[in-house]
């Protein structure tokens, strides 16, 4: 039975490595490798000079064969086939700490012994220790080779023969040599043998691709052995036919026409890299049946192509005015009307002509399937439509002869001729303004996608630093304050508060993290925060801040500050030159000291206090000051910005109920005003509370992870609860359907079976008044957007936050 990784984690003899003893490795390298095992992602990470690899389950299929002896071994070792590859872009990401991206590229692997094309969308990022210092790779990867292969034959099994070529290999002979002289990989070298009408052997070669007489002539016995039944359709290369880059071995596919008469023989030869077997034999047999059926279709349309003509100089002059003159495209087919029956053009009108970019006589005979992209299933449900009722109304995508896509609004009537025929009459109407909505729609997703995966990473993160953080608070609190050890305790929960800070910015970006406000002292936020700030403006300029300490408090979520403040700060640091200043104010402002909102954002009359960020580069032109704001507008280079910058500052601000401005226009530099809800003496006596503390308290705690649930449990019965602990959902149910008593429930949010959500939902209908505090790094569904939750704690948690939250909502004494 195969090992999972985490157990070949545990025991291979890592002392015999490069990496020495697990007890060695630094506390980051342990803290990553743990959460890449945890995860369902196919994550891979390489440590040290020789790059040893460590990867979770999701990767062993990219390893194939190689793996388990893979796991723990150098990288040069296990892919000598793409070393170089790797070497050169591994050396960069180490050497600059920047990560590189790849999409769709191929790299032959030999998973099963020999290479072969493999293609994957994969990214190289460094992983870096609290000190900046690299201490390895990581890489993130999904295999795609079956849709690029897919793409890449997609041309070959829409190949349609034509029907005015006399038949025969001529009638789809051009077609098919066109796609396949743009494949060099399933066609690095390819024969079309005519074949003699007495006994089926091969003739002349009708064409070649990459093959040269010698070539041709060594093949010719061999399609001869593969059609008489001698050899197989799958062949050995000649010796005097190897070539480098080619396969050593190649495929006969016969071609037969609408009489299932074998008129000719296809040969391909594929790259070295392609396998034939598992690959191309399964794709050529398909090719070879669309051949004959397109031949066979080809055959039927001629005579239809006759009868129409026939049929259509019989229109009344009427008729063929309204057909060429209305302002919808019109297309007239033959069609039995069922869905897998074949329809071919027999007339288009000029409109349809304009917009599917076809002449009128060069569509005639073109078949259904040319207008439509493969495998539409819209057009599959509009088919059958129209069998059941003789007519489709509805919204389908039709494919211009350049391959771009047409939405239409279409209207497909079928109807009846004198003589028994059926023939369909199909109105198209342009809707071309309604794509761009589609692409929002479409940005929306893959934004969507992006930010689920941060928000996946960042839950599995956000684990490790609450016990991390546990462990530590148990630590220092058995500390003498005399102890040497002490200070180091200290530094350690401060850079796990830091590294939480962190991982609350990347959820910030993802837009599912709820803000926790918390009132700040302007001025001295801000000098806390002056080394990110000086780090993100750069050494060439210099950073000015003057903000007093009578300033009034504001209200703020500190992780969501100190972003829009970075984001700005780099912003004007691409706009200075170079030794630039830019200088950082704070005062209290009303209405009258707002500056005008770009997009008319309304706050409430209050006092508010104002940040004002200025610098005194070339200020904002007047052309852009307008589209500033929105989202993917850059006006730098390619590659050096994204155009999301200040979408997220504003956006990040107006979620802690305030607003960012843009200053008046001039020449000596631009200015933005960030507004934050000012803090009331009142706010401030109200967050001077005393540090909470349980009073043996039963505290229902559901948790699936083992470490962060044994770290918090300690947590709780070091501060005065009684912890009552349930693995999952339904065991907390079972607690809550007995007569246990309970005072307050913290449970997780994401969790495997019954969700935290749901868990709620149901507690709810148990014991009404059962107050409940859900434990969260991301939700997925949002708790800010109206649920019903009685509070949220955000991980990582300290264990004097997770005092506040259960004291909060514990009832008060004597209330029920």
């Amino acid at each position: 039975m195969a090992r999972s990784n985490l157990a070949l984690l545990e025991t291979h003899p890592w002392h015999e490595t490069s990496l020495g003893p697990v007890e060695d490795w630094p506390p980051e390298m342990r803290g990553v490798i743990a959460a890449i095992m945890a995860s369902d992602f196919p994550v891979c990470t390489g440590w040290g000079d020789d790059t040893i690899q460590i990867y979770n389950d999701a990767y062993n299929a990219i390893f194939g064969d190689k793996h388990p002896a893979s796991f723990g071994a150098p990288l040069r070792d296990t892919w000598p086939e793409i070393w170089p590859f790797v070497r050169d872009n591994l050396g960069h990401v180490k050497r600059s700490g920047e990560p590189l991206l790849f999409q769709d590229t191929m790299l032959p692997l030999a998973k099963t012994g020999r290479p072969e094309e493999c293609y994957f969308d994969f990214s190289y990022s460094a992983i870096k220790d609290l000190g900046g210092r690299v201490l390895g790779v990581m890489s993130i990867a999904v295999e795609t080779t079956d849709a690029v292969v897919a793409r890449r034959r997609q041309a070959m099994s829409e190949i349609t023969a034509t029907s005015h070529a006399g038949g025969g290999v001529p009638a789809f002979s051009g077609a098919l040599h066109a796609v396949l002289s743009d494949n060099d990989m399933d066609c690095r070298a390819g024969i079309l043998f005519r074949l003699s009408p007495e006994n089926g052997m091969p003739l002349e070669a009708e064409w070649t691709i990459r093959a040269d007489p010698q070539f041709t002539g060594a093949l010719r016995p061999v399609v001869a052995a593969a059609l008489s039944g001698k050899s197989e359709r799958i062949f050995n290369l000649p010796r005097d036919a190897q070539r480098p880059e080619l396969s050593d071995r190649g495929i006969v596919i016969p071609i037969a026409d609408g009489r299932a008469q074998l008129i000719a023989a296809l040969v391909l030869v594929p790259h070295a890299l392609v396998p034939i077997d598992r690959s191309l034999a399964p794709f050529a047999t398909q090719l070879s049946q669309r051949v004959h059926a397109s031949l066979h279709s080809a055959e039927l349309l001629e005579q239809d192509l006759l009868r129409a003509r026939e049929q259509m100089t019989e229109q009344s002059a009427m008729y063929q005015f309204l057909f060429e003159n209305i302002r919808d495209g019109a297309i007239y087919t033959a069609t039995s009307g069922r869905p897998e029956d074949d329809e071919f053009v027999l007339a288009l009108n000029t409109r349809a002509c304009e917009m599917l970019g076809y002449d009128a006589e060069e569509a005639i005979g073109m078949h259904r399937d040319a207008f439509f992209f493969p495998e539409d299933r819209d057009l599959a449900l509009a088919l059958q439509e129209r069998n059941r009722n003789d007519v489709f109304v509805g919204d389908l995508t039709f494919r211009a002869k350049d391959g771009s896509p047409v939405p239409v609004e279409v209207t497909s009537n079928i109807v009846e001729l004198a003589k028994g025929e059926r023939r369909s009459v199909t109105i198209i109407r342009d809707l071309a303004n309604r794509t761009s909505r589609d692409r929002e729609r479409d940005e929306r997703m893959r934004t969507e996608a992006l930010a689920s995966l941060t928000r996946a990473v960042a839950h599995d993160f956000n684990n490790l630093l609450t016990v991390v953080l546990g462990s530590l608070d148990a630590l220092e609190e058995g500390l003498p304050e005399q102890d040497n050890h002490l200070n180091l305790v200290q530094s350690a929960v401060r850079a796990a508060e830091e590294a939480g800070r962190l991982t609350s910015q990347l959820l910030a970006y993802s837009r599912r993290t709820p803000t926790k406000l918390r009132m700040l002292q302007i001025g001295a936020f801000v000098q806390e925060i002056r080394p990110l700030l000086i780090a993100a403006l750069g050494d060439a300029n210099r950073l000015d801040i003057d903000i007093g300490e009578d300033v009034a408090n504001c209200w703020a979520d500190t992780s969501a500050l100190t972003s829009a403040l970075i984001n700005l700060v780099t912003n004007a640091r691409h706009a200075m030159t170079g030794d630039g200043t830019l200088s950082i104010t704070a005062n209290v402002v009303s209405g009258t000291g707002f500056y005008p909102s770009h997009d008319g954002f309304e706050l409430p009359q209050e006092e508010y206090v104002a940040v004002n960020v200025r610098d005194n580069g070339p200020g904002v032109p007047a052309s852009h000051r307008e589209k500033i704001f929105e989202p993917f507008f850059t006006t730098k280079g390619i590659g050096e910005g994204t155009g999301l910058g200040l979408p997220t500052v504003l956006d990040t601000v107006r979620q802690i109920g305030g607003d960012l401005r843009l200053g008046p226009g001039d020449d000596d530099g631009a200015e933005f005003q960030i507004l934050l809800p000012l803090a009331t003496e009142a706010d401030g006596k109200e967050a001077e509370v005393a540090a909470p503390a349980g009073n043996d308290e039963v505290v229902l705690y559901v948790e699936d992870n083992l470490l962060v649930r044994e770290k918090t449990v300690l947590m709780l019965q070091n501060l005065g609860f009684s912890p009552l602990v349930a693995r999952h959902g339904r065991e907390a149910l079972d607690y809550a359907r007995s007569d246990r008593k309970i005072d307050i429930v913290l449970t997780d949010l994401v969790m495997p079976g019954l969700s935290g959500r749901a868990l709620v939902r149901e507690l709810a209908r148990l014991r009404p008044a059962l107050p409940v505090v859900i434990v969260t790094g991301y939700d997925p569904e949002d708790p800010a957007s109206g649920t019903d939750m009685a509070s949220v704690l955000m991980k990582p948690y300290s264990r004097e936050e997770l005092a506040d939250a259960l004291v909060r909502n514990l009832p008060s004494p004597g209330k029920e």
